[in-house]
């Protein structure tokens, strides 16, 4: 028969009951840090999303102020483009319903037809159909001034007459006639009206649409000069804008020239 040790008997309980009792302790002391480290997590949480939430709002403040900031410079702007004459604003108007009315009318008068505006202040040619605009082109229209042969008295006066014209002839690679004022302006001898040196070719281009009066659509080899005033009283126009004028506009169209 064993013998029973009294004190393992006593000793085993009190050392179960001491682990116990640290392991409860640890794992209160773990669910306490636990719930600090949840509070401080919803803690930071709070104050990402005001975070975010300021810097939508500083967002909408800088849009907001630059609005403010175009508004106000418009506001103060308006004395420069406001007239003081009252009345000023009542003639624009009026302007406005005439300019609507004459549109109307041009509309019932051309009835669809197809025809050109030259803007001889803008440079720009315009193909329209009724009161569609189909395209436009960078043109060179005259660039003003006046040349005066001391020999024999006579003077030239370099611009694109004003008015309504007709497509009246068109012509394929034509050849240049060189007016008198040519050889008087680089200083050469006038020859005789029919003589073949006048003839020259490839300086209009490889088409020509004749307004009458010795006024031309036609091309140029100045093509950096388009947009600006460079002629000598004619419409001069860019080759591929020149191949669609001459391809669609007919004889007998209008041309409307203006400034």
């Amino acid at each position: 028969m064993l013998a029973v040790n009294p004190f393992g008997r006593t000793l085993y309980p009190l050392g179960l009951s001491a682990w116990l009792g640290l392991f409860g302790w640890r794992a209160c002391a773990v669910s306490r840090a636990a719930k600090t480290l949840s509070r401080e997590a919803d803690l930071l949480e709070g104050e990402s999303a005001a975070l975010d939430r300021g810097a939508r709002r500083l967002a909408q403040l800088a849009h907001e102020s630059a609005a403010q900031a175009r508004e106000s410079e418009f506001l103060l702007g308006l004395p420069n483009i406001l007239p003081e004459e009252k009345g000023y604003l009542r003639t624009q108007k009026a302007i406005s319903d005439e300019v609507a009315v004459l549109r109307a009318k041009v509309g019932r008068r051309l009835k669809g037809a197809l025809y050109l505006v030259v803007d001889a202040k803008a440079n720009k040619l315009f193909v329209k159909k009724g009161l569609k605009l189909l395209w436009q082109a960078d043109v060179s229209v005259g660039r003003g001034g006046v040349l005066a042969d001391a020999r024999s008295g006579r003077k030239w006066e370099f611009v694109t007459p004003r008015g309504e014209f007709r497509v009246i002839g068109k012509g394929l690679n034509p050849r240049w006639r060189k007016p008198d004022w040519a050889y008087v302006e680089a200083g050469e001898p006038v020859p005789p009206p029919e003589d073949p040196s006048r003839l020259v070719e490839g300086e209009l281009g490889a088409y020509v649409l004749n307004l009458g009066d010795g006024y031309l659509i036609h091309g140029t080899r100045s093509t950096e000069l388009l947009g600006r005033p460079a002629s000598h009283g004619c419409v001069r126009v860019g080759a591929e804008d020149l191949d669609k004028l001459y391809q669609t506009v007919p004889n007998g169209a209008r041309v409307f020239i203006f400034e």
